[in-house]
């Protein structure tokens, strides 16, 4: 028996003997010296073929390769390395051929994906991975065909798609973090198919059209959330090509031209919500001149564009036709610089993608600084808005208005800004006859931050009907004046919220017929009153407007209480006052303030100077 280890390390070394005789490892090097091994080779003597184990070197010594061959074929368990040393893939060949259970790895260790081939398609059930290690989408391969229900996450863990598959062809369903529905389709293989349909968080859609072999093809539309077209125009293998038009949320054109292989060729135009031509411009493939226009016609600014960006020199002019500033381009992005009629220097800044970003200096037309601002949009327009970067004490000692720099010592509301609009909205309300009255109001907006409103209130109650077939009740006419001024908070997709105060007047008189038969046969009399009333009162409400920044639709609402004297005389003789007493007589009182108006904001303007 002590011969038995012997026996059996024989055993075991010995098919290695026997192949070490058989073989022979061939070694390449990156360098010319042979200091730095790059690939370890074994190969069989009597015809060169792959057999035996293989090893891959990264330039810095670390292993990349660890595999086996037998006769040419990759063979048992292969292993695939990061530079970094950590695992990037394992699995088993046969016959050249993976099987079996592979899993992958990011290089920072954490799984990629799971799952088995079987004859070098997959099959069986896959997971893959982000990188932070949460499931990324699971399911299961027939044949390397996508099959039954697989589920796709997002990082966080909750579901992004589902989709049910039949030999690799299934209806794809993806959703927004919130669980509501994003696009719905058909997907064959991998690849988007046939009609898709895209939807808002809330519910509307956003866009549909055809794919095919994974690419948008044929006649793609667009929508705002209000239903109405955004763009219309065709696809050709995933990129625009002809005739494309582009829509304000109201139904309005905003631009039309010829698009080839995703970029602007031919002629285009642009329009104001209005209809007055905003721009216009030949391209060539993206590249080519570009006017744009003010709403009454004027040129605006011009300028080249390249491949759909601005690039080189931009003039631009004031709406009387003087140049007012400058700019130079290069993929889209330039120092604009800005000049008052007299030619000093007005203001600078960056202009990138057409619009203003960043910081923004602007001065007095003395030259010294009136400010730093950063420029926020609404609805394309920039407004400038004090930035939070501190100023330097040679900034603070050049300018002469130093209170534009510190705008946060001030209430917002009194706090005036350049660009911002003003103008003004137009509103009544006919539902309010049916109660006996018909507000009709003026108010001057200025944007985000204040309205004065001065509204007329017509009394006639009933408001449809003659007073004089009315017996025994009580009929009014009159006028109330209110002025009121409110307190805009910054536009939302709510509205713009505001609180504000009201004074008001009103003169009130108030009749009734009735038949006085104390005295004799009825003889009809008319009696009248009056009443002088006045209020003070704090009220808070809403506005939402079709556009913050140009002419359109605009609703009113709000709710409040006032603190009111009136004076009330009665006329009617001492026997026929009771029928007034309906009528509320209170020297003090307590109105309620409502209002429920739809209205029209006007042309706006705005404002270029402090």
């Amino acid at each position: 028996m002590r011969y038995l280890p012997w026996i059996i390390l024989f055993i075991i070394i010995s098919p290695f003997c026997a192949l070490g005789q058989k073989t022979f490892e061939k070694k390449t090097y990156y360098d010319d010296q042979k200091t730095k091994l790059k690939e370890v080779i074994t190969l069989l003597k009597k015809d060169s073929t792959l057999h035996g184990f293989y090893h891959s070197i990264y330039e810095n010594g670390s292993l990349a390769i660890f595999g086996h061959y037998s006769h040419g074929e990759s063979d048992s368990t292969w292993i695939y390395y990061f530079e970094n040393g950590r695992e990037k893939a394992r699995g088993h060949y046969q016959k050249n051929q993976q099987v079996g259970l592979w899993k992958y790895h990011y290089e920072n260790g954490e799984p990629k994906a799971v799952g088995s081939y079987q004859n070098n398609i997959k099959h069986g059930q896959w997971t893959y991975y982000f990188e932070n290690g949460e499931e990324k989408s699971t399911g299961i391969y027939y044949n390397n065909d996508k099959e039954g229900i697989w589920n796709y996450f997002y990082e966080d863990g909750s579901l992004k798609a589902q989709a049910f598959f039949n030999g690799g062809k299934g209806i794809y369903k993806e959703f927004y973090p919130s669980g509501k529905l994003k696009t719905e389709g058909r997907n064959e293989f991998d690849k988007s198919e046939g009609l898709w349909t895209y939807y808002y968080e809330s519910g509307e859609v956003e866009a549909r059209g055809e794919f095919v072999n994974g690419l948008r093809n044929g006649l793609w539309k667009y929508f705002h959330k209000n239903g109405q077209l955004a763009a219309e125009g065709e696809f050709l293998k995933g990129e625009k090509s002809g005739p494309w038009k582009y829509y304000f949320p109201d139904g309005s054109l905003s631009s039309e031209g010829e698009m080839n292989s995703n970029q602007k060729d031919g002629f285009w135009k642009l329009y104001y919500q209005t209809g007055e031509i905003k721009g216009e411009g030949r391209y060539d493939q993206g590249t080519g001149e570009y006017i744009e226009y003010y709403a009454s016609g004027k040129q605006k600014a011009r300028g080249a564009m390249q491949e759909g960006r601005r690039e080189g020199r931009w003039v631009y002019f004031s709406e009387e036709g003087l140049e007012d500033g400058a700019a130079v381009f290069e993929q889209g992005e330039g120092a604009y610089t800005g000049y008052y009629p007299d030619g000093s220097l007005k203001m600078t800044g960056t202009i990138k993608d057409d619009r203003r970003v960043g910081e923004w200096t602007l001065y007095n037309p003395d030259g010294s600084v009136a400010g730093i601002y950063r420029p926020v949009y609404e609805e394309q327009s920039p407004i400038f808005r004090t930035s939070n970067v501190k100023e330097s004490e040679d900034v603070k000692k050049a300018s002469d208005k130093p209170e534009y720099r510190y705008k946060n010592k001030k209430i917002r509301y009194f706090n005036p800004r350049i660009n911002e609009y003003t103008g003004f909205i137009l509103g009544t309300n006919p539902l309010w006859t049916l109660a006996g009255q018909l507000p009709i109001s003026m108010e001057y907006y200025i944007q985000e931050r204040l309205g004065y409103e001065a509204q007329i209130v017509a009394h006639k109650k009933p408001f449809y009907k003659d007073f004089s077939d009315r017996y025994n009740k009580v009929s009014t006419l009159g006028l109330d004046i209110h002025l009121k001024q409110k307190f805009y908070h910054e536009d939302t997709d709510l509205g713009m919220f505001y609180f504000g105060h009201q004074l008001s007047a009103g003169y009130l008189q108030h009749y009734v017929s009735t038949l006085d038969s104390l005295s004799g046969p009825p003889i009809k009399k008319r009696f009248t009153s009056e009443q002088m009333r006045f209020a003070y009162g704090f009220f808070i409400g809403d506005r939402w407007m079709q556009r913050a920044s140009d002419s359109g639709l605009t609703f009113d609402l709000n709710l409040g209480v006032a603190l009111g004297s009136r004076i009330f005389s009665n006329h009617a003789e001492a026997p026929f006052r009771f029928l007034f007493d309906e009528l509320n007589q209170d020297k003090f009182y307590l109105p309620i303030i409502i209002t429920l108006n739809i209205g029209y904001a006007g042309p706006k303007r705005r404002s270029t100077s402090f």
